[in-house]
């Protein structure tokens, strides 16, 4: 810039206001950037996004910030049982040499655990005796309980392409290329579809087992997120009972209607939810405080924004100190007092324009915070709902969209039994044969 004392005064002050003119220029095209940004950063980073798809927080108090075992952890060594076989190696000639190298020094143990070569198919052929009753004329054929009465694959290849697809999350053509290279199959993509058709329709009365079992459960987390379905828009529902019952549906919908029609009209249990007003109708909730709490800290950025954080937290931690407790008269007069400070934290802060959206949040669910403490062994947030859904999150990213409704409600019916059987510490293979054999069969 050309001093003053160079040219004239006035020629310095117009060169200023340009200078000036520029500055403020760049600075709104980069204020209006830093928005458009915070805009786009929000679809990541918000309220609602899950703890799962959260960046690593900042170290505080001596915490690591990162995700890992914890300072101290233990390792876990695998403990071998009896071996099946035993094998004695030994040698004749040194390898250097080739000098014969006699009575051994001493000989030692290694164990080892390994699987046997892939399997190629079998192919069986089942005759079966066809009887004609002579009492009432009815036509009877003999049942093998290895023998399916519809579809030539066997009971073993229709569960092992099950947990290749909806276990292991492969798309249909990698179980197709894995059956090929694997096991010498060679299976076509509507061949595996139709098997898990199948596959499907034999769930259904287990599926409407567990929707039953849910419906009389202690209380329920219900969560939903959204998926396509033939580039349609749908929805994902994910109920889990108290008992780790699981049941999902996939309907285009997002509306009370759905809860009404899974949990049913009589249904008067708690729920554990987070905001949405399809909820709104049912009688007791317990609202997550997962959510609320991302929801205030969201504004931690202001003075008034970080007490309400604060005193959130605080409010948390003592609820969960309370939980403690056995003595359910206790509870209860505690719920009271929890309610009117709740009720009185809103009326203290909803003079803030800047935090209308955390207040009004609070506001909407007042009543229902703190709703776990009268009933033994409920919690105040809805994570295992979130764990529930979290599986079908991971499908979702793999495959895109369900092709077919058909397909989505074969989903279903497969990955209800799966989750619930996971849940419960069974095995999914062997609980998969019992239900194959039995409707597929004829074999209970």
């Amino acid at each position: 810039m050309v001093l003053p004392g160079e040219i004239g005064v006035e020629s310095y002050i117009m060169q200023l206001e340009s200078t000036i003119g520029k500055l403020t220029g760049e600075i709104e095209t980069l204020r209006n950037e830093n928005e458009s940004l915070k805009k786009k950063l929000l679809i990541y980073e918000n309220p609602h996004t899950p703890p799962s798809l959260q960046p690593f927080k900042p170290k505080i108090d001596n915490h690591p910030g990162k995700r890992g075992a914890p300072k101290g952890h233990k390792g876990a060594t695998r403990i071998h049982g009896e071996p099946d076989e035993i094998i004695h190696v030994t040698e004749e000639k040194c390898p250097e040499c080739s000098h014969a190298l006699g009575t051994p020094l001493r000989t030692e143990k290694r164990t080892i655990f390994d699987i046997p070569p892939p399997q190629k198919v079998k192919i069986i052929e089942y005759d079966l005796d066809v009887y004609s009753c002579s009492n009432c004329g009815s036509e009877v054929r003999a049942k093998h309980r290895d023998c399916p009465q519809t579809g030539d694959m066997g009971i073993y290849l229709l569960n092992y392409i099950v947990m290749l697809k909806y276990n292991l999350r492969g798309p249909i053509r990698k179980v197709q290329e894995f059956l090929g290279a694997n096991n010498d199959l060679d299976l076509g993509v509507k061949g595996i579809s139709d098997a898990l058709l199948r596959v499907g329709d034999a769930c259904k009365s287990e599926y409407i087992a567990i929707q039953n079992r849910i419906r009389k459960s202690k209380w329920v987390h219900i969560d939903e997120t959204g998926f396509h379905v033939n580039g349609k828009k749908f929805w994902l529902w994910a109920f889990r009972s108290a008992e780790n019952d699981v049941l999902i549906t996939v309907v285009d919908s997002r509306g009370r209607d759905v809860v009404k029609d899974t949990l049913g009209e009589d249904f008067n249990s708690p729920v554990k939810v987070d905001g949405w007003k399809a909820y709104s109708y049912l009688k007791t909730i317990q609202r997550r405080w997962a959510h609320l709490i991302r929801e205030v800290d969201v504004f931690m950025n202001t003075d008034h924004g970080r007490k309400l954080s604060e005193e959130i937290h605080n409010m948390f931690n003592e609820l969960k100190e309370s939980l403690k407790s056995e003595n359910m008269d206790e509870h209860k007069s505690m719920k009271d007092l929890f309610d009117r400070r709740m009720e009185e934290l809103v009326k203290r802060y909803d003079p803030y324009r800047e935090l209308h959206k955390p207040v009004e949040y609070i506001r909407n669910g007042l009543g229902s915070w703190f709703t776990c403490l009268l009933y033994p062994g409920m919690e105040p947030t809805n994570n295992l709902a979130e764990q529930a859904i979290r599986e079908h999150v991971v499908i979702r990213k793999i495959i895109g969209t369900f092709r077919s409704e058909s397909g989505s409600q074969n989903y279903q019916y497969i990955a209800s039994l799966l989750s619930t059987w996971r849940l419960k510490g069974l095995s999914m293979f062997v609980e998969m044969d019992k239900i194959l054999r039995k409707e597929l069969c004829g074999f209970g």
